[in-house]
């Protein structure tokens, strides 16, 4: 029987949380295209540029094809080429992608429907306990990954 059929306190899931967590990954998403045009301008050996006052503009621009707009005229003027513009935009959204979903199975593992609430962790465990008693204890906390050893019982040819 798994262990969350047995809870009786679980708080229902309601729409804000999961709109909420939405909500800022579609914000992370999204200014990962400046992120990901000023780490162009870091590569061409330029000092990481940021729209300040003009993101909406920067981000249309960037959207449209045109990287470097709403920038001022001397930080657009040494705007790198498009390809490696977009190729870095592509590389930071990966990895808003990859941080997302180890998010996802961090939370699935530790409070969504696959945590084991009340059992301890291996690491947990192991700090109790500590690995002294962990090797003397294993036959009985993991019977299945002890292999037999040889007893007198063994060694008479019975199973």
């Amino acid at each position: 029987m798994r262990v969350q059929s047995q809870r009786t306190d679980v708080l229902p899931l309601t729409w804000e949380l999961p709109a909420g967590l939405g909500l800022t990954w579609c914000l992370a998403a999204v200014l990962a295209l400046p992120v990901g045009q000023g780490l162009a301008y870091l590569l061409v050996g330029e000092p990481f540029a940021w729209p300040d006052q003009a993101l909406g503009q920067s981000l249309l621009g960037l959207l449209a094809g045109e990287p470097g707009r709403g920038f001022p005229v001397a930080v657009a003027s040494n705007c790198p080429q498009a390809g490696l513009v977009y190729g870095c935009i592509a590389l930071v959204e990966v990895l808003v992608a990859i941080v997302a979903v180890w998010a996802l199975g961090w939370w699935w593992r530790t409070v969504g429907p696959a945590a084991q609430f009340g059992l301890a962790s291996r690491h947990e465990v192991q700090a109790v306990l500590g690995p002294r008693v962990l090797r003397k204890r294993r036959k009985t906390i993991r019977p299945d990954t002890v292999a037999p050893t040889s007893s007198w019982f063994f060694r008479r040819g019975q199973p």
